[in-house]
C-alpha cells in the first residue's frame, strides 16, 4: 500500500510540474542528469578554446600532409584522434539556456561571448548529430592508410565548414594561411 502512495505522490508532483511549467517550458526543461556544474560563461569559453585547438591541430595536420612540415605518422594520427575526441565533447559544452552571439555580449566580455547562432538551441539534436558525424570522420582519418588520410581530412573540413555556416555567427578573423599578403 505504501508503494502505491509513493507512486501516486510522484505522479501528482510530475503532473503539477507539467501544469506549472506549461507545455513549451516542460519540453525544453533539462532532465535532472543534464544540469551542469559549470557556468554559461565557462562553458562558452570552453567551446571557444576547443574550437581553437581543433583549428590549430588541423592546420598542423594539413601542413604535414601538404609536405610543409616533416611527416610523422604517429603525430598525425594522435592529432586526428584528439580532434575526434574534441568533436565528441563539443556539444556537451552547451547549456540548456541559450546564449547565442550578440553584439552587446561581445562589447561586455569579448573573451566569453558565444559565437553560436540561435539555431543550435532550436534544433540541438541535429547540431549534436553533425558534431558526432564529424567525430566519426576524424576517427576515420586517424585510422586511414597514409595515402587516404588527406582525403578524409578534407572531407572533415567540409563537414566543419558546413556546421559553421549553419550554427556559428560569421566573424572576421586573421587567416594565418594568408599572412604573406599582410606583410608586404
Amino acid at each position: 500500500m505504501r508503494v502505491h502512495s509513493i507512486l501516486a505522490a510522484g505522479l501528482a508532483a510530475v503532473l503539477t510540474g507539467a501544469v506549472l511549467l506549461g507545455p513549451s517550458q516542460a519540453q525544453n526543461a533539462p532532465a535532472a542528469d543534464q544540469l551542469a556544474l559549470t557556468s554559461q560563461k565557462e562553458t562558452t569559453l570552453g567551446r571557444r578554446l576547443l574550437m581553437n585547438s581543433i583549428g590549430a591541430n588541423n592546420d598542423i595536420i594539413h601542413d604535414t600532409l601538404d609536405g610543409v612540415l616533416p611527416m610523422d605518422d604517429l603525430e598525425l594520427r594522435g592529432r586526428l584522434q584528439s580532434i575526434s575526441a574534441m568533436l565528441y565533447a563539443f556539444p556537451n559544452l552547451f547549456r540548456a539556456e541559450a546564449n547565442p552571439y550578440t553584439e552587446e555580449g561581445e562589447k561586455a566580455d569579448p573573451g566569453h561571448v558565444s559565437l553560436s547562432d540561435t539555431r543550435v538551441w532550436e534544433d540541438f539534436e541535429a547540431f549534436k548529430q553533425l558534431s558526432y558525424a564529424a567525430y566519426i570522420k576524424a576517427q576515420e582519418a586517424a585510422d586511414a592508410p597514409p595515402d587516404q588520410m588527406l582525403a578524409r581530412v578534407e572531407e572533415l573540413e567540409v563537414m566543419c565548414e558546413s556546421c559553421h555556416e549553419t550554427y556559428r555567427k560569421p566573424f572576421e578573423y586573421f587567416d594565418f594561411d594568408r599572412v604573406e599578403e599582410f606583410i608586404k
